[in-house]
C-alpha cells in the first residue's frame, strides 16, 4: 500500500462481532458474483430471525450515530467515579431509536430503514469498508426520509486507490423486484450529477473523517475533493453495493429432524436449493442492467435470503419501539 492511502479508513472500521454466527456467503468454487448469495443461518432446523433482528438492534447506534459523537459518550462512561457510567451511551440509544419511521401492520412496506442498517452490517462485514457518513443522523424527523443513496463507506487498497461504496438497500418480497429497484436508483444517481455532487459534499463536510487526526484526516477527505490537493481523487474508484433482502422459499422445503444426521443438515440443504437459483438470479441482474444501461463491472449486488421479510421488520421493530 502506498503511503498516500495507508491506514487512511482502517481508524474509523469497527469489525462487527456475531455476523458470522446469523448470515453466511454461499461457498462455491469459484465463488458466486454477481450477485452474492448470502442467507440467513439456522440454529439445526430453525431459521435465526431473533438472532439477526438482535445483532442489528446491536449495531444500530453504529450506524445512526456519527463516530466523534460515539467516542464522546464512551469517554464521558470511562471517566465516570466508577468508569462504568452508561448514562450516554443510552442517551445516543434512544436518540437513534427516535429516528426510526414508526412501524405499524398497515403501513410495513414504507419501514425500510431496517434495510439500511442491514446494508452497513454487510458492508462492514463482506467488504471490510468503513462507514464514513452516518446519514441517518441527518434526519429532523422520524418520518422524513433521507434522501440520496443509503450509505457512504470506504476502504483503502493495496495499490494505493480507494473505493468508495455507495450503498443501496432493498427489503422487499420478491428477488427480481429487489434487483429492479436497486437498478432504477442506481440510474436515478448516476443520472443525476446534482446527488453526486451532494454526496461528496457530504463526505467533505459532515462525515466521520472528522473523527481522524491532522494529517490523515485532510489525506482521507482528499480522495473525495475534485478542486484541491494532489489528484487524489483520480485514485477513488466509486461502486455501488446492493443489498437486497427477500423472501427465499427454499426455507419452507424442510428435511425431517434426524438425530443420527450432522446437526448442519437443513441448513446444508437450504443452500443447495438456495445456490442452484443462481444462475436464474444472475440472468434477472444483466437482464435488468442492460435495460438501464448500467454497467455492473460499477456495481455489487447482495442478496440475503430469509424467510419472511415482513416477520423480520416486525420482530426488529418490537426490540426497537
Amino acid at each position: 500500500m502506498t503511503a498516500s492511502s495507508d491506514n487512511h479508513f482502517e481508524g474509523l472500521l469497527d469489525p462487527i462481532d456475531g455476523v458470522d454466527n446469523v448470515l453466511k456467503e454461499v461457498v462455491a468454487n469459484p465463488p458466486l458474483d454477481s450477485p452474492r448469495l448470502l442467507f440467513l443461518r439456522m440454529r439445526e432446523n430453525e431459521p435465526q430471525v431473533n438472532q439477526f433482528a438482535e445483532l442489528l438492534t446491536d449495531q444500530l447506534v453504529n450506524y445512526v450515530v456519527p463516530l466523534s459523537k460515539r467516542q464522546d459518550a464512551n469517554a464521558d462512561g470511562s471517566q465516570s467515579r466508577t468508569g462504568g457510567d452508561t448514562a450516554a451511551a443510552m442517551r445516543l440509544r434512544r436518540e437513534a431509536v427516535r429516528l426510526l419511521v414508526k412501524y405499524s401492520e398497515a403501513n410495513k412496506a414504507r419501514y425500510g430503514e431496517i434495510g439500511e442498517l442491514i446494508s452497513y452490517v454487510v458492508a462492514v462485514r463482506f467488504l471490510g469498508a468503513a462507514q464514513i457518513g452516518a446519514k441517518m443522523a441527518l434526519k429532523t424527523s422520524s418520518e422524513m426520509p433521507v434522501h440520496g443513496v443509503d450509505g457512504l463507506h470506504a476502504r483503502a487498497n493495496d495499490d494505493g486507490t480507494v473505493t468508495f461504496y455507495l450503498l443501496e438497500s432493498k427489503v422487499i418480497p420478491d428477488a427480481t423486484d429487489a434487483t429492479r429497484d436497486m437498478l432504477k436508483s442506481v440510474a436515478e444517481y448516476q443520472a443525476d450529477y446534482g446527488r453526486r455532487l451532494n454526496e461528496l459534499r457530504l463526505v467533505g463536510d459532515l462525515s466521520n473523517l472528522d473523527a481522524l487526526q491532522g494529517a490523515q484526516r485532510d489525506a482521507a477527505k482528499s480522495f473525495f475533493n475534485s478542486y484541491a490537493g494532489n489528484g487524489s481523487h483520480l485514485l477513488r474508484r466509486d461502486i455501488h453495493v446492493g443489498s437486497l433482502v427477500f423472501n427465499e422459499d427454499a426455507y419452507k422445503n424442510k428435511l425431517p429432524r434426524d438425530r443420527s444426521k450432522p446437526i448442519t443438515m437443513h441448513e446444508d440443504h437450504f443452500e443447495v436449493l438456495y445456490s442452484a437459483k443462481h444462475g436464474v438470479f444472475g440472468k434477472n441482474l444483466s437482464r435488468q442492467a442492460l435495460d438501464k444501461s448500467i454497467d455492473l463491472g460499477g456495481c455489487i449486488v447482495f442478496l440475503l435470503a430469509i424467510p419472511d421479510v415482513n416477520e423480520l421488520k416486525r420482530v426488529f421493530a418490537e426490540m426497537n419501539r
